[in-house]
């Protein structure tokens, strides 16, 4: 393979809201502080002191720079950098920018850098972009401060409601990628906002803990959850379509260490709606769903976590479909052959083969509606995780399920049942298992 042909190597990305919540990184952050003043002083690199609202956003720039080096000390990426934009960039902030940051950051990384704090990486293409990562230096600094996990925090500001669409890059092109939408509030996002940070604000002050597994540190203290919308492409705003929460280290951790996860002390135990996305749809046509598995599709028995897939790209298209994406083909399934379809199984057949077992969703395929069904699901789980707060009982949200309290199962299981029917107008079983 040729140098040009190589893969560009993926950081994990500074994050522009992390900060600092423990005493220990807190005086880590004004000792730095003090010295990057100290520095422009000696240097004559200020002529005057700054504004009040300037010394507040150097205070929290230099807060969330330091906070991304000592969290990649102690929970450090697979490639030990932090990818960083510190071009112009679109003109002019947005509702989801760190204002404390922007054109300034350039000049505080390279004062942070001429304390001899940060490493500096150059990309190896033009596919790639600049990494940091924290020095030699700084490393001592952070082991011998006692920082640890529980010292981090976020910084204020963080917007928690997603607005994207997708955008063609260039005209004519057909290339198409997700843009972030600044869109203007209105009472529905001010309100979903406000349940947003309750829920957060519960889940900073929980007991959640991770036993360690000896696969590498888990940062139990990032929490922090977002909704996430998607808008047509024609339209300027929209929150009718997706809005799952996403965040929080327990998504992201793989589901063979979430047995890991100790809520007030107690065993996780994983809550989930069963076949979900199909008894939305049912709902939506006003229809009743069949007994039993839904996805047990005749002459595709073996191949349900493939099914499961096909009925959701289904869900989706807006567009008749001529092939399946390159995971639903056999061979692609990673040696699982439930997550691919046998060879012959062309979209009509496999459309055909469900619409067998549940001719009711013929309207549905084709239609685009799956991520208004999606949208249904996120309410239900938002009314579910908001309930279970009113009650003083943790969950932590994963799309269409959640993690609880082993001793709150059947409590959380029956808070699910309602908000499905409530939120959904249909009787949609839980399950509860191990994770």
């Amino acid at each position: 393979m040729s140098k040009h042909s190589q893969p560009p190597e993926r950081h994990r990305w500074f994050d522009d809201w992390r900060g600092a919540r423990g005493p220990a990184l807190r005086k880590l952050v004004a000792d730095i502080t003090a010295e990057v003043e100290a520095l422009e002083r000696e240097k004559g690199a200020r002529k005057r002191a700054r504004k009040t609202v300037d010394q507040s956003r150097f205070e929290m720039a230099v807060e969330v720079v330091v906070s991304n080096l000592a969290h990649e000390v102690l929970v450090p990426s697979e490639s030990g950098r932090l990818a960083i934009l510190t071009g112009n960039g679109p003109k002019g902030a947005t509702r989801y920018d760190n204002k404390a940051l922007g054109k300034p950051l350039r000049d505080l990384l390279v004062r942070i850098t001429e304390l001899d704090l940060i490493d500096w990486h150059k990309p190896a293409s033009l596919r790639e972009g600049w990494a940091v990562s924290p020095a030699a230096t700084f490393r001592k600094r952070v082991e011998s401060a006692g920082i640890w996990t529980e010292d981090f925090g976020r910084v204020p500001g963080e917007e928690t409601i997603i607005l994207t669409r997708k955008e063609r890059l260039g005209l004519g092109s057909g290339v198409v990628a997700r843009q972030l939408v600044d869109y203007i509030d209105t009472p529905e996002t001010v309100a979903m906002r406000r349940t947003m940070e309750g829920l957060n604000s519960f889940l900073s002050s929980a007991d959640i803990a991770f036993v360690d597994d000896g696969a590498g540190p888990v940062d139990a203290h990032d929490r922090t959850m977002r909704r996430h919308f998607i808008t047509a492409l024609a339209e300027g705003q929209g929150f009718d379509r997706g809005g799952r929460l996403f965040g929080g280290f327990w998504q992201n951790l793989p589901s063979a260490r979430r047995n890991g996860i100790r809520i007030s002390g107690e065993q996780a135990v994983e809550l989930d709606y069963g076949q979900m996305a199909v008894r939305l749809a049912y709902a939506h046509v006003g229809a009743t769903p069949p007994e039993g598995d839904m996805y047990a599709v005749p002459g595709l028995v073996g191949h349900r976590a493939a099914v499961k897939t096909a009925f959701n790209v289904l869900l989706n298209d807006s567009h008749r479909r001529n092939s399946w994406p390159a995971s639903l083909l056999e061979g692609e399934g990673g040696g699982d052959l439930s997550k691919s379809l046998p060879t012959g199984w062309t979209v009509k057949r496999v459309k055909a083969a469900i619409l067998s077992l549940h001719p009711s969703l013929a309207p549905c395929f084709g239609s685009g509606i799956g991520l208004k069904l999606m949208h249904t699901e996120s309410e239900v789980l938002v009314a579910v995780l908001a309930e279970m707060q009113a009650r003083g009982v943790v969950g932590l949200g994963i799309h269409d399920g959640l993690l609880a309290p082993a001793s709150k199962a059947d409590e959380v299981a029956r808070i699910m049942v309602e908000a499905g029917l409530m939120s959904a107008g249909t009787t949609i079983p839980v399950t509860a298992s191990a994770p």
